[in-house]
């Protein structure tokens, strides 16, 4: 069926494949009338249930990643290396500069 949105595809491996089976009687009839559409069931619950599973601060980032588009830093700021030189007075970006250096852009 034509869709506007693009689509996933997924390799129907005996892990899946095992999930398909037994999780067929447990769906409504509409969400097992096509294996794409058991696999958007399972998909849809199971990001709720990964969310509402998740810690504070994992609600938060995903919160802030939504809405702002807020990526996190790349590994731990202690085991960065400062950038080289001293910092430049009359630059007027430092802070965001910073933040471009931690996240490793």
């Amino acid at each position: 069926m034509a869709s506007r949105h693009p689509r996933l595809g997924v390799t129907r491996d005996p892990e899946v494949e095992r999930a398909l089976t037994l999780t067929g009687p447990l769906l409504d009839p509409a969400e097992t009338r096509s294996a794409a559409a058991q696999i958007r069931a399972l998909t849809l619950r199971g990001a709720q249930a990964v969310l509402a599973g998740a810690s504070t601060a994992s609600q938060l980032q995903a919160r802030l990643a939504k809405r702002y588009g807020a990526r996190l830093a790349r590994g731990s700021l202690l085991e960065l290396n400062p950038p080289p030189g001293e910092p430049d007075p009359t630059d007027a970006t430092p802070a965001s500069d910073a933040l471009q250096w931690v996240r490793g852009e």
